[in-house]
């Protein structure tokens, strides 16, 4: 009867329990996040009598909170996948608003532009039409920087947005921290407050609205957060700690650069791109919108901007001069090194608009190459690679990056100037509108027929460059030069080839003296410009043959080796030595001011044969080395008073030499050639040449215990000498060697000739490896051929019979550089510029060795005094003059000028250039026996572009340079005058018409162009035989619309990934307009699912009210029943009473 009343009581206990629990959950029925709850009813423990086991009822275990960890990530995850289009949805659609409009259209724009360039097309002189053209070109402009604006301040507001996420996230990751602390204090999560669990899973479901979210739940209901979902390894939640979520961007590209990083001030670590939520949604809107606008806006904007210059520049405006830049664009980038751990110093300038990225750039250092890696700093994609230093060049941009880096330091560049942005325009007066084209075609007035022809210039990348085969020579950043390069001389391609336009081409071939080579010079059109050899016609037609870079026109040799107006384009090309006098400047003290200054100065031109090798003839008759006649020499020096002087003032004269021959028993040397040449320069007047000689041997390193003699004479040293002794001993009898000896090095020597033995050879004998570390033999050396004298020049004289002196005498002395002094007496009465001069060169009372010359210009006249007697002599002048230019305290300019560093002019009446050069019966070997190789002589600039073969047999080695590339002074026109003339209905003749050279002679078909020079030229109708078209400057062309014609088809052409420039604006607007739309698919889409989520968890856990009432009266039946069973025991423990 006790068990029936313990039994009842507990029934009572756990059912008003069971009543209590509902009832809390009816109550939280609209409670967000709140989860049902439970009550756990048990068996209480059976007891056991006899053989009988009985129960003791039912207890309350726990009240257990409704729970589906599937379901929670479910809803998380959806929530998540919904959210990441909210971002993209709401700005793309704003700037799909901005871009898309009437009135901010860019396209619209373009097509006024293009619309307003045809109208100026029907009327090109007039002025209202050129000032419509340029308001069009200013609304691109405005079009261009509002839109740039505009998309700048979106992306501002959504990084704002973005900021304010991140910190959310971060607020809430603390908010869990404590929640997680909280659920330390019990081990297990069925001990946990329900209620604690909740706040839980509320604070991850705010979480997972901003980003996806990997959860692990621990035993005890503790949580470890994953950022961007499970299995990313990046904790931003832990039982014990939380770790922050920053923002990297370089802040000057508001949006388009934005950066996760976890735990900036810890081990900082990249987040994933791709986190999902709200804040992934951010990201992608930098990455799939804000950046392809911007990168899409300023490339338009670049390729505009350029496609417009380059058209506007090749046309004449108004006033009949090239047009300038259009428009511009600006691109500039500002530096950060802060987080660089080594001393970086840094810069960037954007050198090619056209082609420099804008957008931001890291740049990461790798010590191993000692070389920068360029990383694009949003996509992380690696474009390249800079070395370190200044000068680097990358994608149309200079770096500069000096200091000490350290490996791994990183150094970004972010855009500061956008092309965009600074998108401008640059012609604001009517008049430099470029609307005429720079050439015009006009027909013969003699034609028979009444074709017109019609001039477009061809794109530079679809004009022929250079040719298949052959080493390059042409202008380049830096001066170029190759040495010791390998020709083959087998004629089977071009063996180099020379661009149209190189300043400064050098092309030497080492052909020796035995060889069989010949050079062939070609133009691309088959014409045979110069050569050391003949061909015949079928030989000159299969060079054409070698290479694809040969045009249409076939072999011809009418200008082979012509000079003078016979050449081709009047340009003559040459084989042989050459020097040129060069202008080099350095310091040097006014005598007159005692002033440091700067002057230039003229090095003489010359130039210096290689060792000549000692041949001996031993035939037993005289032998000719080269053949009278075979080579030339050729001089040019400055004299206004030679009637052939050219407009400039200088002479070029030429003579044959003479045959050089080898007596029976003798041996060639340095000496014998220079005695040889200053025999032939005897026949020179007026210029001065001289052939130096010298033989020089080197010795790196002595072997005292090896013999030495030296041309016959035994050289007496120790085993043991050292290099000073071993000098001592060789100059101990230089008096029987010619020979002598001095330090070159510290371990080693040179031999050279003595005074008197010049350029003589050097017998070396004595052990098969001498004392001198070089073996026996006949060692030759080399001559130098070079203008000779020192030229000075007198002050400016208005008059060259104005008296000097007041009519009175005096003396001119003139000290040498040994200070030996010659002084001439000027007359009374003679004391003028022409009396200065008679004086000079009188034979009797003169100054012997100096020449005095009057030269005489437009401003007047000076005297010019050149040394005779050598090269490198330098002289001063001074008279007792007492009238002549007194200065402000009375003192007369005694020197005449002579002395002044102002009137200092080295290359005056001497060579500026002395050549030797081959002749008609000349051959390369000649030169070889001469000791120089054969060089190619250019008169100036390469007028053409040059195939250049050698032919023969073996291979030759090879000099190749050419200056550095010069900047271009503006625009010129794009082809030089020429002619096209018919010779029959299918052959024409191109001709240049400033020279009357035929270029080229082609075959011609119905309906064929002719390209030449960067121009194409095509017919409305079929040429015939007779008719002629000249190719020319249109000087005049005011009312000419081609250049604006040209800029109407620039806006019909696919310029930007096989579009138009409206066509690329517009796709650029449908591209950001289909991500949006994308969003809202995606967005739509995933609220169904996160909705059906939603739907699922309150299935699964949330407070469904019919339940609750079920159970409710479930429970209250209950609990009645338990009462009626306390009920029944009291009444039988009543009635036991009563009964006792």
């Amino acid at each position: 009867m006790v068990d029936i009343l313990a039994i009842g009581s507990g029934a009572v206990n756990a059912y008003r329990q069971a009543l209590s629990t509902t009832s809390n959950n009816i109550a939280n029925t609209n409670t967000p996040g709140y989860t049902r709850r439970a009550l756990s009813v048990s068996e209480s423990f059976p007891v056991q009598e006899g053989i009988f086991s009985f129960g003791t009822g039912a207890q309350a275990e726990s009240v257990a909170r409704a729970y589906d960890e599937f379901i929670e990530r479910s809803l998380r995850d959806s929530t998540s996948d919904l959210k990441v289009n909210e971002p993209v949805i709401e700005f793309a659609n704003r700037i799909v608003d901005l871009i898309a409009t009437e009135t901010g259209s860019l396209a619209n724009a373009m097509d006024d532009f293009f619309n307003a360039a045809e109208q100026l097309s029907t009327d090109p002189r007039s002025n209202a039409l050129r000032r419509d053209f340029l308001s069009s070109g200013e609304l691109i402009a405005a079009r261009f920087n509002e839109l740039s604006v505009q998309i700048d301040k979106i992306s501002e507001e959504s990084e704002i947005a973005f900021r304010r996420e991140v910190a959310e996230l971060n607020a809430l990751s603390e908010q869990l921290l404590k929640v997680n602390e909280q659920l330390n204090r019990k081990n297990s999560i069925d001990k946990q407050p329900p209620s604690l669990l909740d706040q839980r899973d509320n604070l991850l479901r705010e979480m997972s609205e901003l980003a996806k979210l990997g959860v692990t739940e621990l035993k005890n209901g503790q949580v470890v957060v994953n950022f961007g979902g499970s299995g990313r390894g990046f904790e931003i939640v832990t039982p014990t700690a939380s770790r922050q979520v920053a923002i990297l961007t370089s802040g000057k590209s508001a949006g388009a650069d934005l950066r996760l990083v976890l735990d900036p001030f810890g081990t900082a670590r990249p987040l994933p791109a791709t986190p999902g939520g709200k804040i992934g949604g951010a990201l992608a809107l930098s990455s799939e919108v804000l950046r392809p606008v911007r990168v899409g806006l300023d490339h338009l904007a670049q390729t505009f901007a350029a496609e417009s210059n380059k058209i506007h520049r090749s046309g004449l405006d108004a006033e009949g001069d090239f047009g300038r830049d259009l428009f511009r664009t600006k691109s500039s980038f500002v530096v950060s090194a802060d987080t660089a751990r080594g001393a970086v110093s840094a810069s960037a300038k954007v050198i090619d608009p056209t082609v420099a990225p804008t957008e931001a750039m890291e740049l990461m250092y790798k010590e191993s190459t000692d070389t920068w890696d360029v990383i694009d700093l949003l996509t992380r994609e690696r474009l390249g690679e800079i070395g370190s230093g200044e000068n680097q060049i990358f994608e149309g941009m200079m770096f500069s990056m000096k200091g000490a880096p350290e490996n791994g330091d990183v150094v970004i560049f972010s855009p500061e100037a956008r092309p965009a942005r600074t998108f401008e325009l640059l012609v604001k007066d009517a008049s430099r509108v470029a609307v005429s084209a720079a050439m015009r075609s006009t027909p013969s007035a003699s034609n028979n027929t009444s074709t017109e022809a019609t001039l477009a210039p061809i794109p530079r990348e679809d004009q022929p460059r250079g040719f298949e085969f052959g080493f390059a020579v042409e202008n380049d950043g830096e001066t170029t030069r190759r040495e010791d390069v390998a020709i083959s001389a087998d004629a089977l391609r071009p063996a180099i080839q020379v661009t149209k336009g190189t300043q400064g081409a050098q092309i030497l071939f080492d052909i020796g003296a035995d060889a069989d080579q010949q050079i062939q010079v070609l133009t691309r059109e088959g014409v045979h410009v110069a050569g050391t050899a003949e061909l015949t016609p079928s030989e000159g037609g299969n060079l054409l043959l070698s290479d694809s870079g040969f045009g249409d026109g076939g072999y011809n040799k009418d200008y082979f080796n012509q000079t003078g107006a016979d050449a081709y384009l009047d340009t003559s090309i040459k084989f042989g030595a050459v020097g040129i006098a060069e202008e080099v400047k350095h310091p040097a003290v006014d005598p007159d001011t005692g002033v440091l200054t700067e002057i230039a100065t003229t090095k003489a031109a010359q130039f210096t044969s290689k060792s000549v090798s000692p041949t001996s003839n031993a035939s037993g008759s005289t032998t000719t080395l080269v053949e009278s006649g075979a080579i030339n020499f050729n001089h040019t020096y400055y004299d206004t008073s030679d009637s052939n002087a050219d407009d400039e003032g200088y002479v070029t004269k030429s003579i044959a030499l003479d045959a050089l021959e080898l007596a029976d028993g003798e041996a060639i040397s340095a000496a014998s050639m220079a005695s040889y040449f200053n025999a032939q320069f005897d026949k020179l007047t007026n210029a001065n040449v001289v052939a130096t000689a010298q033989t020089r041997l080197l010795s790196d390193e002595i072997d005292a215990t090896k013999s030495l003699t030296i041309n016959g004479v035994t050289i007496g040293h120790s085993a043991t000498a050292k290099l000073n002794e071993m000098i001592q001993s060789i100059n101990a009898v230089s008096g029987q060697t010619g020979v002598r000896a001095e330090w070159n090095t510290d371990s080693g020597l040179a031999l050279t000739n003595t005074t008197g033995n010049e350029g003589a050879n050097i017998l070396i004998g004595g052990d098969p490896v001498t004392a001198l570390g070089i073996v026996p033999g006949t060692y030759g050396g080399t001559y130098t051929i070079g203008a000779a004298g020192e030229e000075v020049l007198s002050n400016l004289f208005a008059s060259d019979t104005d008296a000097l002196n007041g009519g009175s005498g005096f003396a001119l002395t003139l000290t040498r550089a040994d200070n030996t002094a010659t002084t001439v007496n000027i007359a009374g009465g003679d004391d003028t510029v022409s009396g200065i001069v008679a004086a000079i060169n009188d034979t009797s009372s003169g100054i012997s060795g100096i020449n005095a010359t009057l030269v005489s210009d437009a401003d007047g006249y000076r005297i010019s005094l050149h040394d005779q007697t050598g090269v490198g002599n330098s002289f001063t002048v001074s008279t007792d003059i007492g009238a002549y230019n007194l200065d402000a305290n009375g003192n007369p300019d005694t020197d005449l000028g002579f002395n002044d560093l102002n009137n200092r002019n080295t290359g005056l009446n001497k060579p500026t250039e002395i050549s030797l050069t081959l002749s008609g019966t000349g051959s390369p070997s000649d030169l070889g026996r001469l000791g120089f190789a054969t060089g190619l002589i250019f008169d100036g600039p390469v007028k053409d572009d040059f195939a250049i073969f050698m032919t023969g047999s073996g291979s030759v080695s090879a000099t190749l340079r050419a200056d550095p590339a010069t900047e271009s002074e503006g625009s010129s026109y794009p082809a030089d005058n020429f002619e096209v003339n018919f010779s029959t209905d299918s052959v024409y003749t191109i001709t240049d018409s400033a020279t009357d050279t035929v270029v080229a002679r082609r075959m011609f078909a119905p309906g064929d162009a002719i390209e030449y020079q960067g121009i194409r030229v095509e017919f409305n109708d079929i040429p015939k035989q007779g008719d002629s078209f000249a190719i020319e400057p249109n000087a005049e062309g005011m009312g000419n619309n081609e250049n604006m014609l040209r800029l109407i088809n620039l806006g019909k052409e696919p310029i930007i990934s096989g579009q138009t420039f409206s066509a690329a604006y517009r796709d650029l607007v449908a591209g950001t307009g289909s991500r949006a739309h994308l969003a809202e698919l995606s967005r739509d889409a995933m609220e169904v699912v996160r909705d059906q989520a939603q739907e699922n968890r309150e299935a699964a856990v949330g407070v469904n009210l019919d339940e609750e009432a079920a159970d409710l009266i479930r429970f209250q039946q209950a609990y009645q029943a338990a009462a009626q069973v306390i009920q029944i025991s009291q009444r039988m423990f009543d009635t036991l009473i009563q009964a006792s």
